[in-house]
């Protein structure tokens, strides 16, 4: 009976001590991660549901099917691969210099006042100077931004910034570079000219490349960062918006390139791969302005083939669609800052609502099912025919 009793007691103490363990565990564990989202490393989002499936599946689980040591053991490894991947705390501003390209509206002009507002020195590149969004950061940003005029097709004016880029950040180099400059048009692969194909090559593509290239003796020097704005469509492909992909596409296959080459100079390159946002490319005047500039350069048959009313009902269903994009902007500033700025800054950044879930997804989907779920999320209208179907 004694020894019944005794054994019971064992017992006790042993899930009491192993229950004191995995509590330890779980509080540290916790805490960690609450100090990333009270420090604005990140949000609700893939990796947060992991932590928090972490925290309350893993610990039961692992004491009903592992039990004992082990199991404290493999619940430990599981939080540490978990915060493993959780953002990493920023580098000290310091003196550090930043070029933004496309700082005009959007992304890059977000991104500019973010910067600036913890204390960063940034060479903001405007289309033009007398830009409503550049005239906002000559009147919101402090003196440690300089606005200079950039058109990423002119090579003159790449040599131009560079060169004033050079005089003022000296022997210290340029910290980063992040090309955002871009345009977007919508347009199927027979109604898109070489013209468009051109543009938008030059402006998503090459300007990015002419312009790392000049700069990347700077950003050795200071062993720093470079961030290229892709997007999702880098990756996946939709109707009406092969141009656009192509030119994402290669930007991908440049930054990974990149990235190898530049690792033994300790410069880090990231890519940043936005969902659909409202910025300037969705507004109804610039959706307006590029139907007519994809109009005007489509040969005449291409135009009869396919009708200004089939045109015209696309576009229209664009504009009316336009404000399901989010305006918030804060998961792609984040997303630079943390390639700019982050000890263990990561080479991808998917940014938006399930943008991480669609690119775990996507490459393991049977190409027709891959389709079928392009084809339910795609913009273009499903009740409107080219005029030579009818």
């Amino acid at each position: 009976m004694n020894t019944n009793i005794d054994y019971d007691e064992y017992l006790d103490d042993d899930i009491i001590f192993y229950s004191i363990l995995y509590s330890s565990v779980t509080v540290l564990f916790a805490m960690a991660v609450l100090s990333k989202f009270l420090t604005n490393e990140f949000r609700f989002g893939f990796r947060s549901v992991l932590s928090l499936a972490v925290l309350f599946l893993g610990e039961p689980l692992c004491q009903f099917f592992i039990k004992g040591p082990s199991g404290v053991f493999a619940f430990a490894m599981c939080c540490l691969v978990i915060y493993s991947i959780l953002p990493a705390s920023h580098l000290p501003v310091g003196n550090k210099a930043v070029l933004v390209t496309g700082c005009d509206s959007g992304f890059g002009n977000s991104l500019v006042k973010k910067l600036d507002s913890i204390g960063m020195r940034v060479f903001a590149t405007c289309l033009s100077l007398n830009s409503p969004g550049a005239v906002s950061l000559q009147l919101a940003c402090s003196g440690r931004v300089h606005l200079l005029q950039l058109d990423v097709t002119s090579q003159k004016d790449i040599e131009t910034t560079v060169e004033y880029v050079k005089q003022h950040t000296g022997g210290e180099g340029l910290w980063g570079l992040v090309n955002n400059a871009g345009v977007w048009y919508y347009s199927e692969l027979e109604t898109t000219s070489e013209t468009i194909f051109r543009k938008v090559l030059e402006i998503n593509l090459f300007g990015a490349i002419r312009l790392t290239k000049a700069l990347l003796p700077l950003i050795r020097k200071s062993k720093g960062r470079i961030v290229n704005v892709s997007s999702l469509m880098g990756r996946l492909t939709m109707e009406g918006n092969g141009a656009y992909s192509m030119s994402k596409h290669a930007l991908l296959a440049f930054s990974d390139t990149l990235r190898q080459e530049m690792k033994k100079w300790g410069v880090h390159v990231s890519i940043i791969e936005p969902t659909g946002f409202y910025t300037e490319n969705m507004k109804e005047h610039v959706i307006n302005s590029r139907k007519s500039e994809l109009w005007d350069t489509m040969d005449e048959e291409t135009k009869i083939t396919y009708g200004q009313k089939y045109f015209d009902s696309i576009y229209n269903s664009i504009i009316e669609g336009s404000n399901r994009y989010p305006d918030d902007l804060t998961c792609v500033i984040r997303a630079m800052r943390s390639g700019l700025l982050s000890k263990r800054p990561r080479n991808r950044y998917p940014c938006g609502t399930g943008a991480d879930f669609i690119m775990m997804l996507y490459p393991l989907l049977p190409v027709w099912v891959a389709d079928k779920l392009i084809s339910l999320i795609s913009i273009m209208p499903k009740d409107v025919r080219p005029a030579g179907l009818d």
